[in-house]
């Protein structure tokens, strides 16, 4: 049976008297490109942030790698091998490409602020460590071009991209991708499809919040459905898309998942 690299049970998160997610058994296999869809609503990327500790869990547990984090916070889980993109884009305007992406390896940093403050041989050498990961990352999202242009002034597409770069610098063993493909289009879309497959192929597992059918049917292997906070249905991408209950749930139609 494949190992399961994060397992969720009976999770839930109620905000007031508005339960978000309930009760939702999900597993995630080592290696896998696990699709979760559903409905504006149906708690997909508060479980997305439940699962990266953005936000306190109600009720229910959480395992890693077969270990308990329901108590963790964020900033464990990443450091832990969790990392994530945003819905909506949390880019610093300002900094270079570069520095976005070196953002995502400041927090394992060995060199303390002093060592920063006074710029010792330790911490140079670490900064260039930092610069060189960074481009890699870049050049393997399609960025190397722009290291050394500020994030504002990249197109919407790209923006996309290096958010995905600050999230993989890393090497995270689980990414948790919320709607990449949000505003993308086709040819974007596309392109964003073989990316995703790149970063499995390097080891990395992932978790796809996605509304672009295309995507998530493409590069999904399995595919969890969310409606009301709960769990509907499971399967793979052809399995999902004949579910009666996952067609009406998109507003009833079959089109919906074309």
């Amino acid at each position: 049976m494949p190992e399961a690299l994060l397992e969720t049970v009976a999770l839930s998160r109620r905000f007031g008297g508005l339960l978000a997610v309930d009760a939702v058994d999900f597993q995630v296999e080592r290696g896998a490109i696990h699709g979760l869809i559903g409905p504006n609503g149906a708690g997909k990327t508060t479980l997305l942030n439940l699962i990266a500790g953005a936000l306190p869990v109600t009720r229910g547990r959480l395992r890693f790698r077969g270990t308990d984090i329901t108590r963790w916070d964020a900033a464990r889980r990443a450091h832990d091998g969790i990392r994530r993109t945003f819905q909506n884009l949390k880019l610093f305007a300002e900094m270079t490409a570069l520095g976005n992406a070196s953002l995502g390896l400041h927090g394992g940093t060995r060199s303390g602020i002093f060592a920063a403050l006074a710029r010792t041989p330790g911490q140079r050498r670490e900064e260039r460590a930092i610069a060189q990961t960074a481009r890699r990352a870049l050049e393997f999202v399609g960025l190397a071009a722009q290291t050394d242009v500020v994030a504002a002034k990249l197109p919407y597409g790209h923006r996309r991209l290096l958010e995905i770069a600050r999230a993989i610098v890393a090497q995270p063993a689980l990414l948790l991708l919320d709607e990449p493909a949000a505003g993308l289009n086709q040819t974007e879309a596309a392109n964003l499809s073989g990316l995703i497959r790149r970063i499995r192929e390097q080891g990395t597992t992932i978790v796809l919040v996605e509304h672009h059918m295309d995507v998530v049917m493409t590069v999904c292997d399995t595919v969890t459905v969310l409606n009301y906070g709960r769990k509907l249905a499971q399967g793979t991408p052809a399995e999902i898309q004949r579910s009666p209950e996952v067609i009406e749930a998109y507003l009833g139609s079959a089109h919906a998942l074309a």
